[in-house]
């Protein structure tokens, strides 16, 4: 467990590593001065020592063999040290009168020149014409006590090189890790994708400059991923409307086929008849112009058929001319006044002059012929046609209105739909293929309108609503 915390861990790998290296650079602090203190005090002492001991030798050649006595024992007394004076035959000399002092240190001391680092210079007295030779050896008993003590405060001395090692650690590894720490989360967040932060640090390092070139990168790469998924919902609406297209497409071929079938039995059969000869159809005046009658319903379809086709094609964006919406109402007004006429329809116009959109000519007066002849086919005689122009919340738009009928709530919602009739019989009345609607939908769509038809209280009414544009 411990190593595995180690591995994961770059704090504690820290904090052990500080700690060792400030216990071993303790421990051989100590060592060395344990091992070095006794030689450099040796060293030390010899050099004081050779001073007062040329000051000696000078002091004696000012004093007579008999006096030198109580200099001696001044010197042992400030320098520690031992004192052997040898004659020119390398015998002792013994200086009198002596003290206590220089007695006791010429009874005990037997010192070699091997055992200590003894200073020997030559010394003349006064009264003497020989050369003396003085031997003079430092007390190491001081750097012996010095050394002892040391290795006493040893255990002292470990224990507080071990605190201060683990205190230094432990704020040397959270001071160096905790930006690291920091920036490890961080980097984990932009792992995750969330941007929603920002790394404070203010460090002037490169901790620092890491810290602002990450909230750089940060903001970059969260803007790219907006417009990624911005792409990527605008790609997948167009392919949700591609597929939406697709499908009605088929479902429109599909019922095209069965819409072109029934009237192609039709006349398969009454031709097959006539040439026969069968019964009723010996009379082929008759069902020859019921043939054709037939023949111009599969003609109307078809030419449906393909205006759809050619409102499904065009490109949207290749649409640039600017259409007078109101003078094409008026237009299709004067084109259907006959069958107005005859349906004994009023009709009543509020046009807004100039009123223009974007789009086709062509094919905008072809949506707007069929709705204005839906709403005088299906109207009772002496209703009123009501006609606006203008803008709806900012954007062209028109209505037409049919009072005198209304549309069942269920149907409403499939009237742009391809072949959809309210009821059947209204095809075999008005001889109506029942795209009218649905082209409709699809020219508006490529015009960039919408279209919506809804009950009143009077009737029906037909919206349609433009996009904005700059005139």
């Amino acid at each position: 467990m411990l190593q595995k915390k180690i591995r994961r861990s770059l704090t504690v790998r820290i904090f052990l590593i500080t700690a060792l290296l400030l216990l071993g650079a303790g421990a051989i602090t100590f060592g060395l001065i344990a091992w070095a203190a006794p030689s450099t005090y040796t060293a030390v002492l010899n050099d004081d020592l050779a001073g007062q001991v040329n000051a000696l030798a000078k002091k004696l050649a000012d004093t007579a063999m008999e006096d030198c006595g109580p200099v001696l024992d001044a010197f042992l007394r400030d320098c520690s040290a031992d004192v052997i004076l040898a004659g020119p035959d390398r015998e002792l000399i013994n200086t009198k009168p002596q003290s206590a002092v220089w007695s006791a240190y010429e009874e005990s001391v037997t010192v070699t020149m091997s055992e200590q680092a003894t200073i020997t210079t030559e010394v003349v007295f006064s009264d003497q014409p020989d050369v003396y030779t003085l031997y003079v050896t430092p007390r190491l008993k001081a750097e012996n006590l010095a050394v002892r003590a040391m290795m006493q405060m040893a255990p002292w001395l470990l224990l507080t090189l071990l605190l201060f090692s683990l205190l230094g650690a432990s704020f040397y590894s959270r001071y160096i890790t905790r930006p690291i720490v920091r920036l490890s989360a961080i980097a984990g967040k932009m792992a995750e994708l969330d941007f929603g932060w920002a790394c404070e640090e203010k460090r002037q390092d490169e901790i620092g400059y890491l810290g602002k070139s990450l909230n750089q990168m940060a903001g970059k790469l969260s803007s790219a991923l907006r417009e990624l998924r911005a792409s990527n919902e605008a790609l997948r609406g167009e392919m949700e409307r591609e597929r939406e297209w697709d499908r009605q497409r088929t479902a429109f071929f599909s019922a095209a086929s069965h819409e072109l079938k029934t009237p192609v039995t039709i006349l398969k059969g009454q031709l097959s008849g006539m040439l026969d000869g069968i019964g009723v159809y010996q009379d082929k005046e008759k069902y020859l112009a019921r043939s054709l009658q037939v023949t111009g319903r599969m003609e109307n379809l078809i030419q449906e058929i393909l205006t759809v086709s050619r409102a499904e094609a065009q490109d949207r964006a290749r649409i640039q001319e600017e259409v007078n919406l109101s003078e094409a109402v008026k237009r299709q007004l004067e084109l259907d006044a006959d069958l107005i006429f005859q349906r004994k329809l009023s009709v009543t116009a509020d046009l807004k002059p100039d009123l223009i959109v974007q789009g086709t000519s062509s094919m905008l007066e072809k949506a707007i012929g069929n709705l204005l002849s839906n709403a005088a086919l299906y109207s009772p005689k002496g209703e009123e046609i009501r006609i606006w122009s203008g803008f709806q919340e900012g954007c062209p738009a028109f209505t037409i209105e049919n009072t005198g009928v209304h549309i069942g709530t269920e149907a409403l919602p499939h009237l742009f739909e391809a072949f959809y009739r309210e009821e059947q019989s209204r095809s075999r009345r008005t001889g109506g293929s029942g795209l009218g609607l649905y082209l409709v939908r699809v020219i508006l769509e490529r015009q960039g309108a919408k279209c919506r038809i809804e009950n009143t209280a009077d009737g029906v009414r037909a919206s349609v609503c433009f996009e904005k544009i700059s005139i």
